[in-house]
């Protein structure tokens, strides 16, 4: 009797302490979610108002007038253009499409191409064309995001830097086809196994120009040839084509010399040049000269820097000095200016944009009014 006595009195205290657990449990819940940020609160955050701005592209005839992408943290990404001498701004309001990027015109400057969204976790990035004020959208390409697996690594299809080829009637771009995991340190995935593909502006009908699943992929280009492209990639695997077969073999060669030209036909994997180190990032002038990015650090320095450098008729010539991380760059249709993005230190969050002379003169700071954009 004693024995089920005691186990009366040890039942009743483990449901008393299993009660007051709750209790504590759902006070906790309650204060949390009491503490958490009203919609009001987020939406009148400095942060929320923050404007981040895309690289800037020049309107083709007239170097006085850019276009960008520019977002805040609760608005959709949208599209303005900006007179460098009036200062005049305006905005492409009708585009209803999220996470708008890489607005770029189209040689005789009537279209207008840019990635975009329609869904709201931004997954489905398409490509989509328009006139230049911002009337007629047409979305070219239809890639649907799926979470099928393939190879243990997610689907991807995701895409950046669209632009025109010289007659206006193709566009070129690259896509991922795969997500996957960072390597270590690095957390959280990855877009990889880019290539890079063109579409027909008339048909919608795209071509995939390159096969070797690189693992990162700056923008292409046309060159003023219209026939070949050039671009930056690292990591690329190479069972078929001409040239080494990983990037072992390939950094064995020609070391970190990731600059390619190429025309979808003979694409034999070897640099355009050789230069430096991690020379990347390239966009072509009207006479086929290249701009380009490649490291500039001072030896025995712990700062990384990378400066503008410009490659003509096999000679190479470094346009800036800048002891700074410059992000990407773009050249205007005359090749007579470089517009680029510059962060103050490669880990640095934030950049600015510079407008300077393809010589490497006139260089200034490019100063948008971007509390305007917050209306």
């Amino acid at each position: 009797m004693r024995k089920e006595n005691e186990k009366r009195i040890l039942s009743q205290r483990i449901l008393s302490i299993c009660f007051l657990l709750l209790i504590v449990a759902g006070t906790l819940i309650i204060s949390c979610r009491s503490s958490e940020s009203s919609a009001d609160y987020k939406k009148n955050h400095p942060s929320a108002k923050e404007v981040n701005m895309g690289l800037p592209n020049f309107i083709p005839g007239n170097n006085d007038v850019i276009i960008f992408n520019y977002s805040t943290f609760l608005l959709w990404s949208k599209i303005a253009t900006y007179n460098l001498k009036t200062g005049e701004l305006k905005t492409l309001d009708s585009i209803q499409i999220r996470q708008i990027t890489f607005p770029k015109f189209s040689p005789n400057g009537k279209k207008i191409v840019f990635t975009g969204s329609l869904d709201e976790d931004n997954q489905n990035r398409n490509i989509y064309i328009m006139n230049a004020d911002g009337s007629s959208i047409r979305q070219l390409t239809n890639y649907d995001f799926s979470k099928q697996k393939q190879r243990d690594l997610e689907m991807s299809n995701f895409v950046i830097g669209p632009s025109f080829s010289p007659n206006g009637k193709r566009i070129i771009y690259a896509k991922s086809r795969f997500k996957r995991e960072r390597a270590f340190p690095l957390r959280g995935t990855m877009d990889t196994a880019w290539d890079v593909y063109e579409v027909d502006v008339a048909t919608g009908t795209e071509q995939r120009l390159t096969n070797f699943d690189f693992y990162e992929m700056s923008w292409p280009h046309y060159m003023p040839d219209g026939k070949r492209f050039i671009f930056s990639a690292m990591g690329p695997v190479n069972p078929k084509g001409r040239g080494p077969k990983d990037f072992r073999e390939y950094e064995k060669l020609y070391q970190k010399n990731f600059i390619f030209i190429m025309d979808g036909i003979d694409n034999e994997l070897k640099p355009a040049f050789t230069y430096g180190s991690n020379s990347s990032n390239p966009c072509v002038m009207p006479d086929g000269a290249i701009i380009f990015l490649s490291e500039a650090s001072v030896a025995d320095s712990s700062k990384a820097t990378r400066d503008l450098f410009i490659y003509r008729k096999g000679q190479i010539k470094r346009l800036t000095q800048l002891d700074s991380w410059i992000v990407l760059a773009t050249v205007s249709d005359d090749g007579k200016q470089i517009i680029f993005s510059k962060k103050s230190d490669k880990k640095a969050r934030n950049s600015s944009k510079w407008l300077m002379n393809t010589d490497g003169t006139g260089l200034k700071e490019i100063k948008i009014p971007l509390n305007l954009l917050k209306q």
